[in-house]
C-alpha cells in the first residue's frame, strides 16, 4: 500500500507545472504524444521546456535568462 501511495502523491509543484503546461501544448497543437513523431515531440518538449522556464521565473519573480527554441546557448 505505501508503495501505491507514493506512486500517486510524489509529485511535487514542480511536476504539475510541468505536466500541465506539457498537457496543454500537446492540446494546443493538437498533438497526440503516442502517435507523435520524433519532429513533433521535439517541438512540443522544447515548447514545454519555455513555457515552464517563463513561468517558474514569473513565480519566482526573478529575471533569469531562459535558452533560445532548440538552442543550446542562454538567451539574456
Amino acid at each position: 500500500m505505501d508503495d501505491a501511495k507514493w506512486y500517486f502523491t510524489h509529485e511535487t509543484e514542480e511536476d504539475r507545472l510541468w505536466y500541465q503546461i506539457f498537457f496543454s501544448m500537446c492540446r494546443k497543437f493538437n498533438v497526440s504524444w503516442a502517435k507523435a513523431s520524433e519532429t513533433q515531440k521535439a517541438f512540443i518538449e522544447e515548447l514545454t521546456r519555455i513555457n515552464y522556464e517563463r513561468e517558474v521565473a514569473k513565480q519566482n519573480a526573478t529575471a533569469q535568462p531562459i535558452r533560445d527554441f532548440f538552442d543550446v546557448e542562454i538567451s539574456a
